[in-house]
């Protein structure tokens, strides 16, 4: 208890400096813009297995009260955000999770040069519960990028990240902390030549002893050569140690692939590739041969669809069967305007590593995922919204053999009666199949209802659509 009113006081502190110095900044110069606006929402949520157990499901209710708080200061080449939800949640079933629970978040945006770009943000939640069904996450991440010359740029970023949530490959809750550092340099040398170098270094630390647990590095290098305007090369080589906390059968891994372009129009283009995958570990290497033939469709600046279909050879130095699989290369994001009022949003992904970020202690993991969104505007002040996702996760060697699917349909309804209230209603189904003993199945529906009342807009910008925000929603 006193760790948590610790914590309570350091929020309300942090918070009051940093209100005081975006008034401050506000008096200081004319052309700073300040605007605190006042939230208050009330939430019903249903949840027919609260727990995500195949048998003896929980059902819950919860209502949460939460008076919140918005802050924007914008002053030329710096905007900071800052957001304040205290909440209290009722459950009906659970009487001893009531409480209260504060979340900050700060946002920031700075242009310190005008060849430098850093985005920046914190997010805080004194929610400690460490039961099952609860999970939270407290984050710190910046991002950034540098233009030193006119071909060549610098973009580097950090993440952390501690929470607390539901384990692959268990199913169980567990604590632990992700630290994840980037760094990469491209150089531009003609209209589409690019080459490149990049390095990452990940850590997941888990609070108890955890086989998942694991200390990670990557460098690597690309390049991209049109040796006419229609035929061109490119290739990408990299290395990536994984060193397990609770295991001595650390993975070396050694890839490369070189692929022929060729160009058909502007915005398409085929290519034949070859990739090999070479990993070396106590148990056993592996070796990967994967030839295959697919397209590249740049739709867009940040959109783009990279469909192929090729073999996997695999070759293995122990127990586990040698295999040669069909595999489909996909890397997919794309917004479809086909109305005014309408879009459709899918975004799609497949790969294969010896140690996935999730599980990493299954091994060898193979993977696909896809999903879609489409929004529709019924009417000025009613939005709608229906989406879809199937994710699946194969674990082949021959101790593992594990297969999970996972498919999660949902949609929701907004309506803006008056300008200063909001109501939402969301729905979402996810049925989770396994075929290990270490986890069972398990369906899930969850309804959540919300009344907002907010006296005016903030200055908080309306998020961009992304890859990422659409992954977050349609896959967790």
């Amino acid at each position: 208890m006193g760790k948590k009113k610790y914590g309570q006081k350091w929020i309300v502190i942090w918070t009051s400096t940093l209100l005081i110095l975006f008034f401050s900044y506000s008096f200081a110069f004319s052309r700073t813009v300040t605007q605190l606006i006042p939230t208050l929402t009330i939430t019903e949520e249903y949840n027919d297995n609260y727990f995500q157990t195949e048998n003896n499901t929980q059902e819950e209710y919860i209502t949460s009260y939460g008076l919140g708080f918005s802050a924007g200061f914008l002053y030329k080449k710096i905007n900071l955000y800052l957001g304040y939800n205290p909440e209290y949640r009722d459950y009906k079933n659970l009487d001893d999770r009531d409480g209260f629970e504060h979340y900050v978040s700060l946002d920031g945006e700075f242009n310190p040069s005008k060849y430098t770009n850093i985005n920046a943000r914190l997010a805080y939640t004194t929610k400690d519960d460490k039961e099952s069904g609860e999970t939270w996450e407290n984050t710190a991440a910046i991002y950034g990028d540098t233009q030193f010359t006119q071909n060549t740029n610098l973009d580097y970023s950090h993440f952390y990240s501690k929470s607390f949530d539901q384990q692959l490959r268990t199913g169980t809750y567990n604590e632990h902390e992700l630290n994840r550092a980037t760094v990469g340099i491209t150089n531009q040398f003609g209209k589409k030549d690019r080459m490149g170098l990049n390095f990452s270094y990940e850590l997941d630390d888990y609070k108890n002893s955890n086989a998942d647990g694991y200390t990670r590095y990557n460098p690597s290098g690309f390049i991209t050569y049109w040796i006419t305007p229609l035929n061109g090369l490119d290739s990408q080589i990299a290395y990536r140690n994984t060193d397990f906390d609770e295991s001595f059968d650390d993975i070396e891994t050694y890839t490369g692939h070189i692929r022929y372009l060729r160009k058909f129009s502007e915005l398409f283009d085929g290519y034949l590739k070859y990739r090999h995958s070479y990993s070396q570990r106590d148990s056993g290497d592996h070796h990967i041969y994967h030839p295959s033939v697919g397209f590249d469709w740049e739709t867009g600046t940040d959109s783009h669809i990279s469909l192929g279909i090729g073999i996997l050879f695999s070759e293995w130095d122990n127990d586990n069967d040698d295999s040669n699989d069909l595999f489909f290369e996909m890397d997919a994001y794309k917004i479809f305007h086909f109305s005014k009022r309408g879009s459709l949003s899918i975004t799609g992904s497949s790969g294969y590593s010896e140690a996935g970020d999730d599980a990493a202690s299954l091994g060898y993991n193979l993977y696909y995922k896809a999903g879609l969104k489409l929004n529709y505007q019924m009417q000025k002040r009613l939005s709608s919204n229906l989406f879809g996702s199937y994710q699946r996760d194969e674990f082949p060697e021959s101790d593992i053999d594990r297969t999970d699917n996972i498919i999660t349909l949902g949609g929701g309804l907004s309506w803006s009666p008056l300008q200063w209230l909001r109501l939402n209603l969301s729905y979402a189904h996810t049925d989770f199949d396994t075929n290990t003993s270490q986890r069972g199945d398990y369906t899930e529906n969850k309804v959540i209802f919300s009344v907002r009342f907010i006296p005016s807009q903030p200055v908080w910008p309306t998020p961009e659509s992304s890859r990422q925000s659409l992954e977050n929603e349609i896959y967790n």
